[in-house]
C-alpha cells in the first residue's frame, strides 16, 4: 500500500519545494526625470552648443531583501561643435550604475535609446534595461517634450510627455545578465 502512494506523492512534493515561499518582483529601473540640451539647426537656431542628457534614476538595491531602491543621477555630454550621438558606458553618480546611449537605438536627439547597467555581484553580473525615449508633440506615447524656445537657443528636452503638459516617469524592466553588454 505504501509503495503505491509514494510514487504518486513524489512529483507533487518536488513541485511544492520548487515554488518560492514569497513572490518576487521583477527588477526595474525608473527614470524619474530627464533634462537634455541639443543643437538646433536653422536660421534662428543654435547649431553648436554644449550638449548633454541628464537623468535621475531609481534602481534596485542589490543588498536589499525587501525590494528597496537606490537613487542616483547619470549624465552624458558632448562638447560644443560635436554632434550628439551614441555613447560608451559612462559611470553614474553611484558607480555601480552605468548609462549609455547605444548605437543601435540612436535615431536623433528627439528619439534615442537609453540603456542602464547595474553591477550586482563581484564577478561582474548585473541587471540590464533599455528603453527608447521618443518625442513628438502629438504622440500620446512620447515620453519627452522637446522645444526650441525663442531665437538662437538650443533644443531642450524634458520628461514631460506631449506638449510638456504631464510630468512622466519611465519604468524599465531589467533582465539579469552574466556580464555587461558590449
Amino acid at each position: 500500500m505504501f509503495s503505491l502512494a509514494i510514487p504518486t506523492i513524489l512529483p507533487l512534493l518536488s513541485l511544492a519545494l520548487a515554488l518560492p515561499l514569497e513572490p518576487r518582483d521583477d527588477p526595474k529601473f525608473t527614470i524619474n526625470s530627464l533634462s537634455a540640451t541639443f543643437p538646433y539647426p536653422g536660421v534662428y537656431g543654435k547649431p553648436t552648443v554644449n550638449s548633454f542628457v541628464n537623468i535621475a534614476v531609481a534602481y534596485p538595491d542589490p543588498s536589499s531583501t525587501s525590494g528597496a531602491t537606490l537613487n542616483t543621477t547619470c549624465s552624458v555630454s558632448w562638447p560644443e561643435g560635436t554632434a550628439p550621438g551614441p555613447t560608451a558606458w559612462t559611470p553614474c553618480g553611484d558607480s555601480a550604475l552605468q548609462l549609455r546611449l547605444p548605437t543601435e537605438g540612436w535615431t536623433s536627439t528627439t528619439n534615442f535609446e537609453v540603456e542602464l547597467w547595474e553591477t550586482t555581484t563581484t564577478d561582474g553580473a548585473g541587471l540590464d534595461a533599455t528603453q527608447i525615449l521618443t518625442s513628438g508633440p502629438s504622440d500620446p506615447n512620447g515620453q519627452m517634450f522637446c522645444i526650441q524656445m525663442g531665437k538662437f537657443n538650443p533644443l531642450t528636452c524634458t520628461l514631460t510627455g506631449p506638449y510638456g503638459s504631464t510630468p512622466r516617469t519611465v519604468v524599465m524592466d531589467a533582465t539579469e545578465e552574466t556580464s555587461q553588454p558590449n
